[in-house]
């Protein structure tokens, strides 16, 4: 990420915690080859539990970067690092399945969920041994399976 994309939205998202009349720091990074932009602070105001309140900031924060920049980067937004740790807790659960899945050879198919968490398992169990993930269902109701490796090698 370059350092005019880090210096803008960390400008960008300072100036609108200001006009919100909040108090905050602001922290960006690149994490797997997007942006993450973590506000920090006691917030008043912002809906912090709201997802689609966090998608809307980081379409605007997007179309921010287009427009100034001409950067087209996505953009996820956090809050005192709430989802890190809500994805940190979906991996380390994924794992643990994972481990319940080679012991005792069945398959656990987990809850629905949307793609990004989805795809999030998909990556955290891809080399892990003994376990294969796929997908079922469709729209919203699409879910993660781990399943027992097969083992049909010759």
């Amino acid at each position: 990420m370059a350092e005019k994309v880090r210096e803008a939205l960390t400008r960008f998202f300072g100036e609108l915690l200001g006009i919100l009349g909040e108090e905050g720091g602001v922290e960006v990074r690149e994490e797997k080859g997007e942006v993450y932009v973590n506000l920090r602070g006691s917030f008043k105001a912002l809906p912090l539990e709201d997802k689609e309140f966090r998608e809307a900031l980081g379409r605007l924060s997007v179309l921010f970067l287009k427009t100034t920049l001409r950067e087209n980067v996505t953009v996820e937004i956090d809050f005192n690092g709430q989802e890190e740790a809500r994805r940190r807790k979906l991996v380390a659960r994924a794992l643990s399945l994972a481990e319940r899945v080679r012991a005792e050879k069945r398959s656990i198919e987990l809850e629905p969920m949307p793609p990004k968490d989805r795809r999030l398992i998909h990556l955290a169990l891809a080399n892990f041994p003994g376990v294969r993930t796929y997908s079922v269902g469709k729209g919203e109701d699409r879910r993660v399976v781990i399943a027992p490796e097969e083992t049909n090698a010759p």
